[in-house]
């Protein structure tokens, strides 16, 4: 692994900070402090906290994008193990930024112009094509991204209410096993929509 730089402490810094505050309730003095470093120097990487607040949102998006497309990427996996490998990816990725959804869900809509400026489309459509790629022939265009959209909207929502699945049953743990049946269950969703056979687990 690298030496972390200073500018990757106020990206990090800058993660956390937003994910828990959002992009209003965030100053570039709090960023400063949270990574250790002056404000001069902070306003030399990002003249302002926009230009912090796109760089933060585009790297957290990237890693997500990135690591299932690559999944769907692999040539020596058949779809049934792409599609057990994204679902476990994409579980992992959120239990390590359990904010996100919510945070991601907010930003979107108080900034329509948000996801262009990041250029999410075209990461989106490169997704997509690999999805598309892994997936039958004989489906129709939609189909992907219906394929796709199932994998995020299915797997997202527990995340984004944790709190109450923790007041439902009363703690990480059972929570936790929760979160396992719900993997399963979007696996079979997805293969079952993909045309694949379901076992019965």
């Amino acid at each position: 692994m690298g030496k972390v730089t200073s500018k990757d402490k106020i990206i990090e810094s800058a993660r956390l900070l937003f994910m828990k505050q959002g992009l209003e309730g965030v100053r570039m003095q709090m960023v400063a402090d949270e990574a250790g470093v002056n404000k001069g120097l902070l306003h030399y990487y990002y003249k302002s906290k926009e230009k912090l607040f796109v760089a933060v949102f585009n790297k957290v998006v990237n890693e997500l994008l990135k690591s299932i497309k690559g999944v769907f990427d692999n040539p020596n996996d058949t779809l049934e193990e792409k599609i057990d490998v994204a679902v476990d990816a994409y579980f992992q990725f959120l239990s390590r930024n359990p904010r996100l959804p919510v945070f991601f869900i907010f930003e979107i809509n108080r900034d329509s112009d948000l996801l262009k400026r990041m250029g999410f489309g075209d990461k989106l459509k490169a997704l997509l094509g690999s999805a598309s790629n892994a997936l039958p022939d004989s489906k129709e265009p939609n189909f992907v991204f219906h394929f796709i959209l199932t994998l995020v909207s299915l797997s997202i929502f527990p995340f984004m209410v944790k709190p109450l699945l923790l007041e439902m049953f009363g703690s990480e743990e059972k929570s936790d096993a929760f979160l396992e049946d719900r993997k399963s269950i979007v696996k079979s969703i997805l293969n079952n929509m993909a045309g694949l056979p379901i076992e019965n687990k």
